[in-house]
């Protein structure tokens, strides 16, 4: 596990519109983590997705971040996504 780890998968969800899409699709932790893990080779902590998450968006308000804070990996990623996808808008 590690922080490169989570910073590339953070900027393959910035990037790739079919891998977020994917997160999505799959909706629930235990369809995810599978997919992150073995399909797409990343390894990480949640604490090591939080820090990356904080620091690529600042301006999250207070609520946002302890959405972040709160969840399991897995939903922290559920939450980056849709996150992302709003910012991109």
């Amino acid at each position: 596990m590690s922080m490169e780890a989570a910073v590339a998968f953070y900027e393959l969800l910035e990037k790739d519109t079919k891998v977020a899409d994917k997160i999505r699709e799959l909706a629930t932790p235990e369809r995810i983590e599978p997919y992150v893990k073995k399909e797409l080779g990343f390894e990480f902590t949640k604490q090591e997705m939080q820090k990356v998450v904080f620091e690529r968006n600042p301006e999250m308000t207070d609520e946002e971040l302890e959405a972040v804070t709160g969840g399991t990996i897995m939903m922290v990623l559920v939450f980056i996504v849709g996150y992302i996808a709003i910012a991109a808008a």
